[in-house]
This record gives C-alpha cells, structure tokens and sequence, in this order.
C-alpha cells in the first residue's frame, strides 16, 4: 500500500470529504487529491500532524511505502554511500546525487524527491568540461513546469530514482530523521559546538523562477545545489566541515561546480575527488581567535564572531559571515545514530 493509499484509508474511515480532511490541515482539496494518487507527498510536518489529530501513527502513514528500514531500530537509515565516481546522500525525503564520468570530463548533480521507491527527480546540472558547458534543469516546487537551459537535461526530470544504486556502494555515513518535534537547544543551554552541530544538521528545499536551492548537512559533510537563472550562477559543492568549541573547521571541498555568468569569473572552478576523505585533520584551536578566520595547508577555520540564544554567526574569508539560526525552516532534521541508539 502507497502513501497516498494510507492517507485515503484514514480520511474514509474517518467519514470526511477531501476538502474537510485538507481544511483540517491547513490545506486544500487539490493537495490532499495528489497526495491520494500519489501525485506528491505531504512535509513530514503535515504527517506527523495527520498523526496528531486522528490518532494514528507515523509508522502506519508511511512503512507501507517505504522499504529501506533500519533492522535493529526499525525506522528509516539516512546514508551517504559512495562509490569510485559517486557520492549519494540518501534521507526519507530526498537523494541528492553527486557523479562524474570515469574520465572526470562529465560532472554532474542530480535530486530525486519523495519517500523511497516513490522518489523522482526534480532537479538535474551537468557540467562538461570538454564543451565548457554547465547545464540545468529544475521543476518549480509543486508544479511540472520546467526552468532549463537544457531540452535534454529537461527532458529527464521525473525519471525515477534508482533505490538499488546504494547496495553496490560503500556506507560512509549513517544517521536518522529526528521526527521529535522538540525544540533544538539554545547557546545558553548547550554552547557553540553542540549547538553548531545539531543547528545544521538538517536538508532545506526551494524551487521558483528566480532560484532553485538545496542545502544538506548531515554532520561531517555540507552539501549544496544552487542554481540562479538570471545570472547563470550554479554552485554544486561537498566539503567536509567539522565543529569545534568556537566555531567551524572548513576541510577540504572534494565535489565543486561553480559556474557564474558562463564561467568568465575567475573563482568559478570544477573539482571531483571521490576518494577524499578527512582523515588526521588537526584543527589549529591553539590559533583561533574569536571573530577570525584561520588558514592552514588542511583547510579554514571560522571562529564565532557574535551570537545569541538563537543565533551563532561565523566569520569567513575576507567578509564573508556564516550565520546559522536555530529557529531556520528545516525540511528534515537529523540526529547521528549514537544519539538514536541512546534514546
């Protein structure tokens, strides 16, 4: 049985219309019809509000269409796997794909969205160096409509996600979607580090007109997928950021397509190395100083410039701030499996 089929299942048994069962949800008969039909699928907000108010569990809206559970903790597994020309990060809701072609003249980013079997993708760039040609595609979120400057990169989106993929690949991460609904701590209760880990550990989604933007962090490594229309600025980047007690040590980016207005900026530059992986980084603390960044032969470090309770703001190279909220809108939040194992 779908998702979609799960949800009709409730709504009938509980006697409401569409419209009734959507108006209940702050939402409306047209959303509630595609998530019957499996069309699109609800924020897990939505279903853990289904939860909430006719008494059913999550487990019941969504098992039946998801096949990828954990054995020992029987709820979904988040991965990264990796292989010798790709790196995927999989979630209940999302898998973003990182890939190259052997010869590394191809590099590519894909996102498949949906739960498990039922994911399809949504956003698609390529970069070929040979050409110097960075391509893209991306549905508008909700809709089929289709922003592109590639017929062919357009032409694929909605094929579905391949779930067998991962098997033949090496598991470098694993975490779990934290589906608590409690509130992330603040500074005063938890400090810089642990609040600068369990802020960002979380996936953000948006696609309209004027930009389509993905962002992941799972703990150990960031990942990004952005793309501008208007200026032809695509940023596809995976480095492996680690926390420390003041702030943010930036390792090495091992996955970059940076193109800006037909690549003639001199940062836009492309990188592939799927064998990379931070191993025996010392993080220079002796050095760090609050409110500055720090550079080493190994990568960055970005010390805690300001803060508040809900607030911790970073300064990068030059400039540039990175600034973290603990009250940002977060698709899907993450805890590390030590964490689940505890609870």
């Amino acid at each position: 049985m779908t998702i979609g089929q799960r949800i009709q299942q409730i709504r009938l048994g509980l006697g409401l219309s569409q419209e009734e069962f959507g108006a209940k949800l702050g939402t409306t008969r047209q959303t509630v019809s595609r998530w019957e039909l499996d069309q699109s699928y609800p924020e897990l907000a939505k279903i853990v509000l289904i939860s909430r108010l006719f008494s059913v569990t999550t487990d019941s809206i969504l098992k039946d269409g998801i096949t990828t559970f954990d054995n020992e903790t029987e709820v979904f597994a988040c991965g990264v796997y990796r292989s010798a020309n790709a790196e995927i990060v999989e979630t209940e809701k999302y898998a973003l794909k990182y890939y190259s072609s052997p010869d590394k003249s191809v590099l590519g980013t894909k996102l498949y969205a949906g739960y498990e079997s039922k994911k399809r993708l949504v956003a698609v760039c390529e970069r070929n160096q040979a050409e110097n040609v960075t391509e893209y595609a991306y549905f508008l979120q909700d809709s089929d409509i289709v922003i592109s400057n590639c017929d062919r990169l357009g032409a694929a989106l909605g094929e579905a996600y391949d779930t067998s993929a991962v098997r033949t690949m090496r598991r470098l991460e694993k975490f779990y979607v934290d589906h608590s609904a409690k509130p992330l701590p603040k500074v005063k209760e938890a400090g810089f580090s642990k609040c600068l880990t369990l802020w960002r550990m979380a996936d953000s989604y948006q696609a309209d007109a004027d930009q389509f933007s993905f962002s992941l962090c799972t703990g150990k490594t960031d990942y990004i997928f952005s793309v501008i229309p208007e200026d032809a600025n695509i940023y596809c980047g995976a480095s492996y950021n680690i926390v420390f007690d003041i702030g943010l040590f930036g390792g090495r980016q091992f996955f970059r397509i940076r193109n800006y207005k037909d690549n003639r900026e001199e940062f836009c530059g492309f990188s592939c190395d799927f064998s990379y992986e931070a191993k025996n980084i010392t993080i220079p603390i002796e050095q760090c100083v609050p409110g500055k960044y720090t550079r080493t032969d190994q990568g960055l470090a970005w010390a805690v410039k300001r803060y508040t309770d809900d607030e911790i703001v970073l300064q990068g190279c030059d400039d540039d701030e990175y600034k973290y909220c603990r009250l940002d809108r977060r698709d899907e939040r993450f805890m590390l499996c030590e964490e689940k194992s505890e609870g």
